[in-house]
């Protein structure tokens, strides 16, 4: 098949958004290897105030299928979502979540009602736009992240807040950072598990990992975008590991828990889902559609471990887009199918 990979095109040194040029040439490698036609394609800013001139600039390759790899811009992640609805648009099987499930999740405080609703456990929190709230009920020790933003974008060690005196100071500092608003919740301090998920409801398993952060004294007790994209951070040496002697009641909760919350945020393609454990209860802390597909990422690794080498996980992205063009094109919504299946 002739397959378009398309990425943002923009002057940038933000690590996260380069990772994405190189996750590109790890996927044409990837579909060359097993016989596909490969071509690129940058969007600039510009080809997003004319979608006519952008369709067009797409149909001239010819493609088969796109592979989606578009994260909007380093100064405005929203354009992701207005991307996969210009795809949408097009009735041209394209690879990875629709901008339903990018939308749910980029907005975080969307993203808590829709898991709440389908009664998925979620911390316990609330969204602030202004400098101006009261400290009165507001949950401590706090996790303070922004609305708007995903690959950990606003994550620092400022995050975390442990004394109800420096709240208000920590949370006025990160909404004129972020005016947009953002999400104070309670904080889980128990082990991190994220659970990789491929595929259409009810989804493929690609594999669980763990974090046990009290392994890891000298970083911060999460995830913040240095432990990410900082090789000099303390945190950049946390690797997610496969749990070993995990019970079979819990690991079989973790899935049937990713599970429900890829449905309720219609997630499809390739996805993870970041649960945090506290007195043996499970929470969804974060829905992540078109997470990394670096070849070293944690959904590649999870899949090799899985038995699923890299290229053939690129493939399988590939024939599910494929798979759910053709469906939705003759059947109702795999999602209204999955509301009466066995995941709820």
């Amino acid at each position: 098949m002739r397959i378009l990979i398309v990425t943002a095109k923009e002057d940038t040194e933000r690590p996260d958004v380069l990772d994405t040029l190189i996750v590109r040439d790890m996927v044409a490698k990837a579909l060359a290897s097993v016989g596909h036609e490969a071509y690129v394609l940058g969007v600039t800013k510009k080809d997003l105030m004319s979608f006519d001139v952008l369709e067009n600039k797409i149909k001239r390759f010819r493609p088969d299928c796109i592979f989606n790899l578009f994260e909007g811009f380093s100064d405005d992640s929203k354009k992701e979502v207005l991307f996969a609805t210009f795809l949408e648009s097009l009735n041209m099987p394209f690879t990875g979540n629709g901008s339903a499930a990018l939308q749910a999740s980029l907005d975080k405080l969307m993203a808590k009602k829709l898991l709440a609703k389908k009664n998925v456990p979620v911390p316990k929190g609330i969204c602030l736009e202004s400098t101006s709230f009261d400290l009165e009920g507001l949950p401590c020790p706090a996790f303070i992240k922004p609305r708007f933003e995903d690959g950990s974008v606003g994550i620092d060690d400022s995050s975390l807040v442990t004394s109800k005196s420096q709240l208000k100071e920590a949370i006025a500092r990160k909404i004129l950072t972020f005016p947009a608003g953002i999400i104070v919740e309670e904080f889980l301090e128990g082990r991190e598990f994220n659970v990789g998920l491929i595929g259409l409801p009810p989804y493929e398993v690609a594999g669980i990992s763990m974090i046990d952060y009290e392994d890891y004294p000298e970083a911060l007790p999460f995830l913040d975008y240095g432990a990410k994209w900082d090789t000099k951070s303390p945190g950049y040496r946390i690797a997610p590991e496969n749990p070993k002697f995990l019970p079979r009641e819990m690991k079989d909760s973790l899935i049937w828990m990713a599970k429900r919350a890829g449905i309720a945020l219609s997630c499809k393609g390739y996805f993870r889902v970041d649960m945090r454990e506290r007195d043996g209860q499970i929470y969804v802390i974060d829905v992540n559609p078109n997470p990394d597909l670096n070849i070293e990422s944690g959904l590649a690794n999870q899949c090799r471990r899985s038995g699923l080498p890299y290229e053939a996980l690129i493939s399988y992205i590939i024939d599910t887009a494929i798979k759910e063009s053709q469906y939705e094109s003759d059947n109702e919504s795999l999602y209204e199918v999955s509301r009466h299946s066995a995941i709820y």
